[in-house]
């Protein structure tokens, strides 16, 4: 009686763990849909974040040098008028293709993962992957400077993901666990606020070493208030354009004593929020994106929940199959 028991218990186990196994996989399915629709719409939004950045880095220039600066824009000749102009088209230009190029990269690590047991192999296979496609999308000499800055910026964002998408794949390599996915959009959206951190400081020390920004602020104190959340304040008639106080310190050698002056700087500064809120297409293709990601949320718990439950009825399973009654 007791082994019948036992039995039956047992083979409501072994369905219980069928049906467990069918709904995680019902569930990877809209995982993996979903993840397609989200990459063909983060596709569409750098796109169109291409563009609305060209525009805005061109209008915040043009504000640095007629409203907020025009002397020292107007101290320069023509023909250093149209340089800097130039410059900052290319910049703007370079920026676009380097969106694309942060994607590309990412999915192309991505797929690299599993192929990569060892670090510096991984590491090194990274190096080389950025230098050809570098080369193939932006077309830059290598001995160009600011292309240098940009190969740095996503170089060191793929390194320092790496490990966590590592970390991410160790309990599942599928491509269609949501935590990879989550990952995903989270170095994504890394990409992007590193390259428009970037493409800030480039626009800057391009205006100062114009002659337009103030020289007494080294690049090191306009880059730290770049990454400094509380920094200064935004102009209203002007979204990418930072106002800061900051203290110059001065020697005055007759009285043999440091004086420290306040004095007001106004720098690029662009952000992701005021370009989103300055162009209704960009702005409605982050709110896709956002709903898509509360979507892979949703069914992260599911997942998580699904799993542990399979574990358990997969724990409970080997018990009952291995368990023995001792011998009278």
């Amino acid at each position: 009686m007791n082994s019948l028991i036992v039995n039956s218990t047992f083979l409501n186990m072994v369905r219980d763990l069928q049906s467990i196994e069918k709904e995680l996989q019902e569930l990877e399915n809209q995982v993996e849909t979903l993840s397609d629709k989200l990459k063909t719409a983060y596709q569409e939004y750098t796109e169109i974040l291409g563009d609305t950045f060209k525009q805005q880095l061109v209008f915040s220039v043009y504000q640095i040098c007629t409203q907020e600066y025009p002397q020292g824009f107007l101290n320069l000749s023509l023909s250093q008028q149209q340089n800097l102009q130039k410059k900052v088209r290319e910049l703007a230009e370079k920026a676009k293709e380097n969106f694309k190029l942060g994607g590309d990269f990412l999915k192309q690590m991505e797929n690299q993962t599993d192929d990569s047991p060892q670090e510096e192999d991984a590491s090194e296979e990274s190096d080389n992957l950025f230098s050809e496609q570098w080369e193939t999308v932006s077309h830059v000499e290598e001995q160009n400077n600011e292309a240098t800055i940009n190969q740095n910026i996503l170089k060191e964002l793929l390194t320092s993901t790496q490990q966590d998408s590592e970390a991410a794949s160790a309990d599942d390599t599928s491509s269609k666990h949501p935590d990879q996915i989550l990952n995903w959009s989270k170095r994504q959206e890394n990409a992007i606020a590193l390259i428009l951190e970037n493409v800030s400081s480039q626009a800057n020390e391009t205006l100062k070493e114009a002659g337009i920004l103030p020289q007494e602020f080294p690049k090191e104190m306009i880059d730290a208030a770049l990454q400094a959340e509380d920094a200064g304040s935004m102009s209203n008639r002007a979204p990418g354009v930072l106002h800061l106080m900051l203290e110059v310190e001065r020697k005055n050698q007759q009285q043999k004593s440091d004086n420290n002056e306040v004095m007001q700087l106004s720098i690029i500064r662009l952000r992701v929020g005021e370009m989103e809120f300055a162009a209704p297409s960009l702005n409605m293709k982050r709110r896709e994106l956002r709903n898509m990601t509360q979507e892979v949320q949703q069914l992260q718990e599911q997942y998580h929940k699904l799993s542990k439950e399979r574990a358990i009825a997969q724990a409970e399973l080997a018990w009952r199959s291995s368990w023995h009654e001792d011998e009278a």
